[in-house]
């Protein structure tokens, strides 16, 4: 099913990079925290791929939020990296383009 909630952890040099893929509601914002918290630590990147997320609600923008404080509090970041149009619209209709820190065009030719 194309819709299914998955992500794929791909640690690089610099960073983790979570591939996240299918819907995120409720139903699935807290599997999207269970990827996430394992890399949370300080002076840790953590990358969000949201190319593949087809629906998002506003239930994992707390789940984004509370990842990025507790990064940015450690001297790390959190990269939302080229959300799909479905995560763009929820980010933007929330106010929280500030969560939007794309990197696309240094990131272009991942073959992801």
């Amino acid at each position: 099913m194309a819709d299914e909630f998955s992500t794929e952890v791909i640690q690089d040099e610099d960073a983790t990079v979570i591939h996240v893929r299918g819907e995120i509601d409720l139903a699935t914002c807290e599997r999207l925290r269970d990827a996430i918290e394992p890399h949370l630590g300080p002076q840790q990147t953590i990358i969000l791929d949201l190319s593949g997320v087809g629906f998002m609600d506003s239930s994992c923008l707390g789940v984004l939020m509370q990842a990025r404080g507790t990064l940015t509090a450690d001297g790390g970041s959190l990269v939302l990296r080229n959300p799909s149009e479905a995560a763009h619209r929820l980010l933007t209709l929330a106010g929280a383009q500030h969560l939007l820190q794309v990197d696309a065009d240094q990131h272009a030719s991942d073959p992801s």
